[in-house]
């Protein structure tokens, strides 16, 4: 949920491990010192179920070198919490990626897309972007936290209303074994959880990394039912993309939502609609893809910042024509847009279509 340029800070092509496609997974790191294994122990003291694969479990996955890939090339902060009512501490030290660390992350985020019947190809991209599959992953400016990198107002928006309750209800009225896993080791959750000072809620084990996943799940839920409300609600003033709005479309828009914000989404949603408007012409699904080179847009405003206001006002003129949706969400600051697009790109250079789709 973090604002920062992640691609330029987490993305590093001179650190991607070399590619063996006839192999499912990279060898795991094992680290001489405690500096790097501060997590084993605790992990090391959950049952065995959570430590070792249940592919056979779940309906559709993702290579555990994709979990690996995103891990080894995150170079963001990280924060250690000696219990889930603890205050973070900074450090610098990225957790050793073990054995059982890379298996219990890989396993947390297939049995939340199993349980729920999601594409785990669908969410790869935005857990490498926020946190690198990490568990302590976490943003000293925002108190981002942990493998979601929930804020405070995303995770007051997760638990008001009972929502946690109400949806872990039907966790155990499941009968996946995905589900059960979930329950079993999320823990109860104190709605005094959002507070600075109890972040490690979102980051200590053995509630974590499937609480903050589980919490991931009901936040892009909202999202998705909040936005097509708005679209629907609104629709005289988005008629222009209305047939536009194809499923991967909104999809998309819930994967930026969760950096810039359903409020933000709806603006640059309302502005694309009267910009087309101006223009006399009808949005198609390829005007909204996001999925497009913008190296080109990024690279201009990043060397003349100057450039943005010069762009922003010809397009409130009508002298831009054909901007696509993911051009005007740039110049008008989500450069969030491109960093998603950038870390696809990458992806699939390195590791062709096994993990992400976008």
């Amino acid at each position: 949920m973090h604002t920062n340029n992640v691609i330029d800070r987490n993305i590093s092509s001179a650190s991607a491990p070399a590619v063996d496609n006839s192999k499912n997974r990279y060898a795991f790191e094992q680290c001489a010192t405690e500096k790097r294994n501060y997590l084993e122990n605790k992990i090391a003291q959950m049952p065995e179920e959570y430590l070792r694969p249940h592919n056979s479990d779940w309906t559709t996955s993702i290579p555990l070198k994709c979990i690996q890939f995103a891990q080894r090339n995150f170079n963001g902060n990280f924060a250690q919490c000696d219990d889930e009512e603890s205050k973070p501490k900074l450090t610098v030290y990225r957790p050793c990626q073990t054995e059982n660390y890379t298996h219990l992350v890989y396993n947390a985020f297939h049995d939340v897309m199993d349980c729920f019947n999601l594409d785990p190809k669908e969410f790869y991209l935005q857990f490498m972007i926020e946190s690198g599959f990490h568990i302590n992953a976490f943003n000293k400016t925002g108190m981002d936290s942990g493998i979601a990198q929930f804020t405070a107002n995303g995770i007051k928006k997760v638990i008001s209303k009972n929502r946690i309750s109400r949806t872990r209800e039907a966790l155990l009225s499941s009968s996946r074994p995905s589900c059960s896993r979930i329950s079993s080791t999320m823990g109860a959750f104190d709605i005094t959880s959002f507070s600075v000072e109890r972040r490690c809620a979102m980051i200590a084990v053995p509630q974590n990394p499937y609480r903050s996943m589980f919490f991931n799940y009901i936040h892009t839920m909202l999202d998705q039912i909040e936005l097509k409300s708005d679209v629907e609600r609104e629709l005289s003033t988005l008629e222009s993309l209305k047939p536009a709005l194809t499923d991967r479309i909104k999809r998309q828009l819930v994967y930026l939502a969760y950096n810039r914000g359903m409020t933000g989404i709806k603006r640059l949603l309302v502005g694309y609609s009267d910009y087309k408007k101006s223009m006399k012409q009808t949005a198609t699904e390829q005007d909204l893809d996001l999925n497009q080179n913008l190296a080109r847009v990024k690279k201009i405003l990043r060397a003349e910042p100057e450039k943005r206001e010069i762009l922003a006002r010809a397009i409130k003129k009508g002298k831009l024509n054909k901007l696509s949706f993911a051009e005007y969400a740039v110049i008008h600051k989500a450069t969030y847009v491109a960093d998603m697009v950038a870390t696809q790109d990458y992806v699939q250079r390195q590791l062709g279509d096994q993990c992400s789709r976008f």
